[in-house]
């Protein structure tokens, strides 16, 4: 069983039934690992239960009422995909989507030679998955663990930021700076977030360019002479950005786990044992922090 065979059902009884009311509307949050994706969707649903990791695609909804007795409802699906970022075409094509369609990009901004890795398979994702006009999405970056990030040395705070800031107007995207860690932060996303799901689209009332402190710039508002470098295209950007950060390892793993594909009777089982596999034979790679790319150098 392919991976969108998985993904279609996890969720196939509930949300066919779900998609019977009249408004509703589809949040698609992808990224970094371990950066706050499943603690920002439970804030915005206000669940109190603690995030499990995600293992490869993961279902939510929330439903409000929009008449006094409850008759109509607006729903919002929310769909966490965790699995490897090489998978993310393949699995999101299960993930039906409608006119009222979000795509959030979570990256973390303490990771910087991850970074860019997430930035340019989602935004392929994108591209290559919503070629219909109909089912575009509107797109959100966020940059997560800005309380690991805010500290940091200056010029590399700033060349993450430059370049978080030229992808997002390149691409009409919303930028916004999030940590769990920070309440201000937490409700800024919350309130973006429930505009998504049940109001009128993203409202981001403030806004903020200064790097010293989180970033908030909705769609629209940037330009290339207040970012500070030359108008670029995606290529141009990525090589301003690598010319400073050195990239991780791009991994294809193709027949390190046969064997574990013949192991569970099920093929959910296997897949999911293969998807497991594959990350500890990654283990060896590591993505270090922004301060453990400092130690380095230095």
């Amino acid at each position: 069983m392919s991976i969108p065979e998985i993904a279609s059902k996890l969720v196939k009884n509930s949300f066919t039934e779900l998609k019977k009311n009249s408004s509703s509307s589809t949040i698609i949050i992808v990224g970094s690992k371990n950066v706050g994706k499943s603690s920002l969707i439970n804030n915005f649903l206000e669940k109190n239960e603690a995030p499990r990791e995600t293992l490869v695609l993961e279902y939510s909804f929330g439903r409000k009422s929009i008449q006094k007795h409850g008759i109509d409802k607006t729903i919002c699906h929310v769909w966490e995909y965790g699995g490897k970022l090489e998978m993310m075409k393949e699995a999101l094509t299960a993930v039906p989507v409608e006119h009222n369609f979000y795509f959030c990009i979570m990256v973390d901004l303490n990771k910087s030679r991850s970074l860019w890795n997430v930035l340019e398979i989602s935004l392929e994702t994108i591209a290559n998955n919503y070629k219909n006009p109909d089912t575009s999405p509107e797109i959100v970056i966020i940059g997560g663990n800005y309380d690991l990030f805010k500290n940091i040395e200056s010029e590399l705070k700033k060349l993450i930021c430059t370049t978080l800031r030229s992808v997002a107007f390149l691409y009409k995207a919303h930028l916004i700076f999030y940590s769990q860690n920070e309440a201000p932060l937490v409700k800024k996303a919350k309130d973006m977030f429930y505009g998504m799901g049940f109001g009128k689209g993203i409202s981001l009332k403030d806004k903020n360019t200064n790097y010293l402190k989180p970033l908030i710039i909705p769609k629209g508002t940037d330009s290339w002479e207040n970012i500070g470098v030359s108008p670029a295209n995606l290529d141009q950007i990525k090589a301003r950005y690598i010319s400073k950060i050195s990239l991780e390892p791009t991994i294809t793993i193709k027949s390190n786990y046969s064997e574990v594909q013949r192991t569970h009777p099920e093929p959910i089982l296997d897949s999911l044992a293969a998807l497991k596999c594959e990350e500890l034979l990654n283990l060896q790679y590591f993505d270090s922090s922004i301060k453990e790319h400092l130690s380095c150098l230095t």
